[in-house]
């Protein structure tokens, strides 16, 4: 590394740097964006973490906050706020390495921090109430297979969408690809007890598992 960083993902939230602060900083609020949910039983070389709870230990264990605008990281990459009045510009910030290029050593880290970081701008922008719970869906299929179970809903910015009840639907996926490749959808809901959240996991587990080959649905 020679000290040279540069941003690879930047979104702009409608939402004041302290609350951003608090989100990516603390415990508490990195509960309400960041990741999904999953135990001891999922875990493995995707996820090396014994579960969320562990996985968000981890995050603040080899992070060092600097507040109110920046989280350093151990891999020399970094979180930073930008406040611009009432809205935060948000970055992930990475090192330089010589002899490489950042496109193929930060594609994939940008894609997986896109992702959540859309999540974040959800949970800053919207202000959901009640405890956030999650329903990861993973395995095999085309990008209009993978539209075509996630059905219709409200634009979210770049990858996902908000659908009829309100949950954040996160689409990992080039919808537009006829090939079969690795495919993810987060779906974040807020606020539901028990037996609505079994439910709707049981509604997109569902319509997942017939279509998608080596389905993963968690929990």
């Amino acid at each position: 590394m020679n000290g040279k960083k540069r941003p690879i993902v930047e979104l702009t939230v409608n939402a004041p740097q302290d609350a951003a602060w608090r989100a990516i900083s603390t415990a508490e609020g990195l509960h309400e964006w960041f990741g999904y949910d999953y135990d001891a039983s999922h875990s493995g070389p995707a996820r090396p973490a014994a579960g969320f709870d562990d996985e968000i230990r981890s995050f603040i264990a080899e992070s060092e906050p600097h507040a109110p605008d920046r989280v350093a990281f151990d891999d020399g990459s970094e979180l930073t706020l930008t406040a611009h009045g009432p809205r935060t510009v948000v970055r992930l910030v990475v090192p330089e390495v010589a002899g490489a290029s950042w496109e193929e050593l930060y594609d994939g880290v940008a894609e997986g921090w896109r992702f959540y970081l859309e999540q974040l701008r959800f949970f800053l922008e919207r202000e959901p109430a009640g405890r956030r719970r999650t329903v990861y869906l993973a395995g095999e299929a085309t990008g209009p297979q993978v539209a075509e179970i996630v059905g219709a809903g409200t634009r979210w910015y770049d990858a996902s969408l908000v659908d009829s009840e309100g949950h954040l639907i996160s689409v990992g996926a080039d919808l537009a690809n006829s090939e079969a490749t690795p495919v993810n959808v987060i779906v974040t809901t807020y606020g539901l007890d028990d037996a609505a959240f079994t439910a709707l996991r049981d509604r997109w587990a569902s319509r997942w598992a017939p279509v998608v080959k080596n389905p993963e649905v968690i929990p």
